[in-house]
């Protein structure tokens, strides 16, 4: 693109910008928000068209119930005991054979287990 393209469309977009409105206006009043309410007559006729029972919780009593348990003494950390550390053995070390034929290897019971037969 010329730079006088790039140029033109700088213009255009600062331009635009420009001429908007401004979406908030400081000399205009805030306005004050509204508690919202649920329309509870609309939620209980979409429930029972749906073959459903409404349930709503009493605000009162959840209040009750929220003060008691702020109300309620904290309970008091107790922290966890920290693990033992693991001793490493410092003997040393034993050669295990993995690839000797046990099947030849007579061990104590086996003789044991020869000579006297089963009652």
């Amino acid at each position: 693109m010329p730079a006088a393209e790039v140029e033109a469309a700088a213009n255009a977009a600062l331009t635009a910008v420009a001429s908007t409105p401004s979406l908030v206006r400081a000399d205009t009043p805030t306005a004050t928000a509204q508690p919202f309410e649920l329309p509870m007559n609309d939620l209980r006729a979409l429930a029972a068209s749906a073959g459903l029972e409404w349930v709503n919780s009493d605000a009162q009593r959840i209040q009750v119930v929220r003060d008691a348990m702020a109300n309620e003494p904290k309970a008091a950390r107790v922290p966890r005991a920290p693990r033992p550390s693991v001793v490493l053995d410092d003997g040393p070390l034993v050669l295990v054979e993995t690839r000797k034929d046990l099947s030849q290897l007579k061990l104590p019971f086996d003789s044991a287990a020869t000579q006297a037969p089963p009652q």
